[in-house]
């Protein structure tokens, strides 16, 4: 597995640790760390010692989403290119959702965009109290095509509906009462209650955890392949539209888009 650029990863006895490093871009994914984790989670499905992964971000942040630089639209893509981002996107949201042991999320600082994804896709979430979430794709003329059937399925169509469609930032708390993460720990107190975490993943028998995961799993998961394509298909055409274009061009020249009337109170 590896060597990876974008990833930190230790192994401490049957307990894999995954860091996003990207710190200088707030552990925001562009191709290549999409590739990475998506290799690293299909890599570690198959070790047999693996009893639990911890999902966290070094720096500042937990994960800005994908980085806005790999969505610019200076940057030429055809409409099969884009399809090819947002299949890699699936791929790697399910190989971290279907890994056999559980997922950890750590979350701090912020998580946003498809960061929220990742959140989503973990087992058991523990977020500090002063993280900030937002699904922002939306103001930037995207859509969250990719996470929505793990945001729906983690924590809800009531509160999809209320984040995803208007783009606000949530607080800890919101996340935590919407069941998008379990616990919410003063930040100074975080590293303790995921080590708790990673003890208890030792003491269960092993294999009836993978079983139950599994599971879990058949039990839960609503999207099958045409759902899945679905996704990736509407997260490239809306990577591609006039307001993706709109949006990013904004964000990148420090204005509102087009479509903002924040000031019409």
């Amino acid at each position: 597995m590896g060597p990876f650029t974008s990833l930190v990863i230790e192994d401490r006895s049957g307990i894999v640790s995954i860091a996003l490093n990207r710190p200088d871009r707030r552990n925001a994914f562009d191709r290549r760390m999409v590739t990475e984790l998506c290799e690293a989670f299909t890599t570690l499905a198959g070790d047999q010692t693996l009893r639990a992964v911890i999902l966290s971000g070094t720096g500042s942040a937990f994960c800005g989403g994908a980085d806005l630089r790999w969505m610019s639209p200076d940057q030429p893509l055809s409409q099969g290119e884009a399809r090819e981002d947002a299949e890699r996107l699936v791929r790697m949201y399910r190989a971290i959702d279907e890994c056999p042991c559980p997922v950890i999320g750590r979350i701090h600082g912020s998580a946003f965009g498809g960061g929220v994804g990742l959140v989503a896709v973990c087992d058991v979430a523990v977020a500090a109290q002063d993280t900030v979430f937002a699904l922002s794709e939306v103001r930037l003329g995207l859509i969250p095509a990719v996470i929505a059937p793990f945001l729906l399925r983690k924590s809800g169509e009531s509160f999809v509906r209320r984040y995803a469609l208007t783009g606000e930032s949530f607080p800890a708390s919101v996340a935590n009462q919407y069941g998008l993460v379990h616990d919410v720990i003063e930040p100074d107190k975080l590293q303790t209650r995921i080590d708790e975490l990673a003890d208890a993943a030792l003491r269960v028998a092993p294999q009836a955890a993978r079983e139950t995961k599994a599971l879990l799993h058949r039990l839960l998961t609503r999207a099958d392949d045409d759902g899945w394509e679905a996704c990736a298909a509407a997260n490239a055409t809306a990577r591609l539209s006039h307001e993706a274009r709109e949006g990013l061009q904004a964000f990148f020249s420090k204005r509102s888009p087009a479509w903002s009337r924040e000031g019409d109170k």
